[in-house]
């Protein structure tokens, strides 16, 4: 963008100042504001979901070791997916397993999920819509509902979206986007150290190129939106909303399962990050090619993997380790 990374960051704290005096901003939520506007949520970018599955492609080795993991831990019977976007990892696990449930606060995520079920043939997946989930603004009372539903003995395995990632040059973020008449400014402010994100989005009257046209008539690019750029914009302003969203770290997580009553909760490795590590060490000739080879392969691994207890800090640039609860 030609700016650093804490020019960066003042730009975009500025444009939240101005948006803050200037706006009206209304609450909302992320379900309403962002899922429920997504045709896909991975941008149909999800191996077997919306492009074939291809084994020369590390991505698509790291997501059979994902999907391995869950069921691995899951196990063959009733499954429900906490958030399943555009059904992931419900569609995949859902040959593996008796049947998954999907549920989801977001009624678009839920008719995605649910046409891509019927698209790819899959009838033992469902899914519902239950508000609010996931991105939950009461996260005691959340996982107090899985602790409930899980039977005894049955397991919760869950990856979360640890903040730390951002660290460094990604605490605040801004990004402009849209569809062919309309275009909206998202803003990131990334609270790292007090474990949430405030989320800012105005949405245009105009397409992209128009906005872009706007910042370039000021000699300004995104994420540098100047006070200019923002009032030159206002007039074509439809909508400015903002929430919060909670984003504990591991340690935090694993107490407040701990508290709601499940007997134990640990920090463990996950089958995606092993077979990352596997495609990277096997030669290409020695990498299997057919999705059931690869998933033969991984299966026994995998289930080493998910089992060693690993300490519960992100490491520099993932989101975090998986976590597996027990009722």
């Amino acid at each position: 963008m030609g700016i650093s990374d804490q020019n960066e960051g003042d730009a975009i704290r500025n444009a939240i100042e101005w948006i803050r005096e200037h706006l009206e901003l209304r609450e909302s939520t992320s379900a309403e504001s962002l899922y429920d506007h997504m045709a896909s949520q991975s941008f149909e970018q999800l191996c077997v979901i919306y492009v074939p599955f291809d084994a020369s492609i590390r991505g698509h080795f790291k997501d059979r070791g994902q999907i391995i993991d869950y069921a691995v831990l899951c196990g063959p019977g009733r499954v429900l997916d906490f958030g399943p976007g555009d059904g992931w990892p419900s569609l995949l696990m859902a040959p593996m397993v008796e049947e998954v449930v999907g549920v989801d606060g977001s009624i678009r995520r839920v008719e995605v999920c649910s046409a891509n079920a019927k698209r790819l043939g899959v009838g033992n997946a469902s899914f519902v819509h239950v508000p609010p989930v996931e991105q939950t603004p009461d996260l005691s009372a959340t996982l107090s509902e899985l602790c409930r539903v899980l039977k005894p003995g049955g397991r919760l395995r869950m990856h979360y979206e640890s903040l730390s990632y951002y660290a460094g040059g990604q605490e605040r973020e801004l990004s402009v986007g849209g569809e062919e008449a309309t275009s909206d400014l998202m803003i990131y402010h990334r609270h790292i150290e007090q474990e949430y994100v405030d989320h800012y989005l105005l949405t245009f009257d105009i397409p992209e190129k128009t906005v872009g046209e706007v910042f370039a008539r000021r000699g300004v690019e995104p994420p540098n939106a100047t006070p200019e750029v923002l009032g030159d914009l206002r007039p074509h302003v439809t909508d400015a909303a903002t929430w919060t969203t909670q984003h504990p770290s591991c340690r935090l997580w694993l107490r407040m399962l701990r508290e709601v009553g499940l007997s134990s909760a640990q920090a463990t490795y996950d089958g995606g990050w092993f077979a990352e590590r596997l495609f990277d060490g096997l030669p290409e000739g020695q990498r299997p090619r057919q999705i059931d080879a690869v998933d033969e392969m991984l299966r026994p691994l995998v289930e080493v993997v998910v089992m060693m207890e690993r300490p519960p800090l992100a490491a520099p640039g993932e989101w975090g380790p998986w976590i597996t609860a027990v009722k």
